[in-house]
């Protein structure tokens, strides 16, 4: 890989992983959905979750397209195919957003993701 398109690469999964470190940071005392739908404030921040995952499938698959699917498909362990559909779902389907399936990404899927980003970029550098 050229040194400028690994350079960005890293970027992009450096961005991914600050948006990782940000969902369960502002998501830390969240204990159930209620928290998000009972107050302005937890849809408000419902909607800043949607918005941070989004990202994250949108950096992901940039990343796979600029590696021409190369990259990611090295670490099967994430389930990168889910984390498009979702970034997909989210933009045309953001009515229809179960807020219990936000909950369980952000408890069960971030760190897993985290840690093979993290060692993605290790690889990389």
């Amino acid at each position: 890989m050229e040194y400028q398109l690994k350079e960005e690469i890293i970027s992009r999964l450096e961005q991914i992983t600050e948006s990782i470190d940000v969902l369960i940071e502002r998501n830390k005392d969240i204990t159930s959905v209620e928290d998000y739908l009972s107050t302005p404030w937890g849809m408000t921040l419902l909607d800043a979750n949607l918005m941070r995952i989004q990202f994250i499938g949108e950096t992901a698959s940039a990343i796979d397209k600029k590696t021409d699917k190369s990259l990611l498909v090295n670490y099967p362990e994430i389930p990168w195919k889910q984390i498009f559909g979702m970034r997909n779902y989210i933009s045309h389907q953001y009515a229809d957003i179960d807020p219990d399936m936000v909950l369980i990404v952000i408890r069960k899927h971030l760190n897993p993701l985290k840690a093979t980003v993290k060692q993605i970029i290790q690889e990389l550098r």
